[in-house]
């Protein structure tokens, strides 16, 4: 069994991996743990903060992952000094200390935030990236500090996520998809702030995959991936949740807002199809059904403070 170490593995994508692959490797997580723990108990748990880490800690490892950081916009202008030491140098002094441990194999959590805001172009890894939000520049200090250190001897892959949505045993409703399905039933209505901006969107479970195939990868293959599962507007995605809905027999009403955002961008994903056989196998659709056949929506609490990264990270700090 591979032997991997994942920094910040007990959130939401961190959980899920964790669930699905206790069988197959031999994980450690170190984590702050603030969202509680929801994961398998075949997987090793260390308490504690990334920046106390050494590279003896990091011996015999086949492959060091980065899920941690501060996860979103609100939490990254909340405390904006914290971002970046989170986003940007605990990633990449953890890529330091992986490099000094001896491990080629270094997997790190971008996000397409790093795009900024574009004319509506299909954007490649190779587009020119110029984000205006915190969250965005951080990650993107984040690539070109890891980048920095490749050699042959270490070969990260960094993955621009699109937003995630769909099921994880640590729930997150902060995110878009899961947003809209929970003022669903909480508010009565899908709530759809600027319809025609377009977003990059991928289920969870074609994360967690991306992020097997990069283990499983070629260990001299390296570089940043755009990892999303298809390009929608936030309308089209408001009329796909509202749909699902119907078909589940929720009679629900759609509320079309025109809310300014100058985060508006689309991406390709050939690349991580041609180098690491990536192929998106679910569509927001599939994560709303999933989501819904994981909950009692007679005795499910969506106001638990858990399921919003915001509001636990203002209890905490």
């Amino acid at each position: 069994m591979k032997k991997i170490f994942i920094a910040g593995g007990a959130g939401y994508i961190g959980t899920r991996f964790c669930n699905e692959f206790a069988e197959i490797y031999d994980i450690t997580v170190y984590d702050h743990f603030w969202f509680g723990d929801q994961i398998n108990n075949k997987v090793t748990k260390i308490k504690g903060n990334i920046k106390n880490i050494k590279p003896e800690d990091l011996q015999n490892y086949d492959a060091v992952l980065f899920l941690g950081g501060l996860s979103n916009d609100p939490m990254a202008m909340y405390r904006p000094d914290l971002n970046f030491i989170e986003n940007s140098a605990i990633p990449t002094y953890l890529a330091f200390i992986a490099k000094q441990a001896g491990i080629k194999r270094f997997i790190c959590a971008s996000s397409c935030s790093v795009y900024g805001h574009t004319k509506n172009r299909t954007l490649t890894e190779c587009s020119k990236v110029k984000p205006s939000y915190a969250y965005g520049i951080s990650k993107l200090q984040c690539e070109r500090g890891i980048n920095i250190l490749e050699d042959n001897t270490f070969k990260p892959i960094l993955f621009r996520k699109g937003t995630v949505g769909g099921w994880s045993q640590r729930m997150r409703y902060d995110l878009v998809i899961n947003t809209m399905l929970m003022t669903a039933f909480t508010k009565g209505k899908i709530n759809v702030n600027s319809p025609k901006l377009w977003r990059p969107l991928i289920d969870i479970r074609d994360v967690i995959e991306g992020y097997k195939l990069a283990i499983e990868s070629d260990e001299n293959i390296s570089g940043v991936f755009n990892l999303s599962g298809g390009n929608y507007t936030i309308g089209n995605l408001g009329e796909i949740i509202h749909e699902s809905l119907l078909k589940a027999g929720y009679n629900i009403e759609v509320n079309y807002l025109d809310i300014k955002d100058i985060r508006n961008y689309k991406v390709s994903t050939s690349n991580i199809e041609d180098v690491l056989g990536f192929k998106p196998k679910y569509t927001p659709k599939d994560s709303v059904n999933e989501i819904l056949s994981n909950i009692d929506l007679n005795n499910y609490d969506f106001t638990k403070k858990e399921y919003y990264n915001i509001n636990t990270f203002k209890e905490v700090i």
